[in-house]
C-alpha cells in the first residue's frame, strides 16, 4: 500500500508540474502568437531589419556549419542572407504550423528546404532559429 501511494504521489507531482516561468501552455499560444506572427509578417514584408532583429532571440541558431548568430549587430549585417527577398515574399504568404501539441514552438517552411522556428523567450515569441531541412 505504501509503494502504491508512492507512486501515486510521484506521478501527481510530476503531472501538476505548470509550464516554466514565462511560456504559455500550448492551448492558450494561438492568439499571442497569431498577434506576434501579423507584427513579423509586417516587418518583414517592411525589410524592417530593427523590428524584426527585435523579435530574434540571440544567438539565433542557424543551419548545420553556419555560425548562430550571436547579436544584433551579426543580424543586421547578415539579415539579406536569412531574409533575402525569396524568402520575404514567402513570408508574406506562409501558414505558420504548430511544431507539435505539446509545445509552443511554431515552423515556417519556405522554399524547399528552410524551416524559420518560433518559440516562446522572455515571455514573448520570437525567432529562436533557421535551419535547412535538408541537411
Amino acid at each position: 500500500m505504501k509503494t502504491f501511494l508512492l507512486i501515486a504521489l510521484i506521478c501527481l507531482c510530476f503531472c501538476a508540474v505548470p509550464p516554466a516561468r514565462g511560456q504559455k501552455p500550448p492551448a492558450q499560444s494561438a492568439p499571442i502568437f497569431a498577434t506576434f506572427w501579423t507584427k513579423f509578417q509586417a516587418a518583414v514584408a517592411k525589410n524592417d531589419k530593427e523590428a524584426v532583429a527585435a523579435m530574434t532571440k540571440f544567438p539565433l541558431t542557424m543551419p548545420y556549419g553556419v555560425p548562430a548568430i550571436k547579436t544584433k549587430a551579426q543580424f543586421l549585417q547578415r539579415y539579406a542572407k536569412i531574409l533575402d527577398a525569396a524568402t520575404r515574399k514567402c513570408f508574406a504568404a506562409a501558414r505558420p504550423e504548430r511544431a507539435n501539441n505539446k509545445s509552443a514552438r511554431y515552423n515556417v517552411f519556405c522554399g524547399e528546404a528552410m524551416l524559420y522556428q518560433f518559440d516562446v523567450t522572455g515571455g514573448t515569441y520570437k525567432l529562436v532559429a533557421v535551419d535547412n531541412i535538408n541537411e
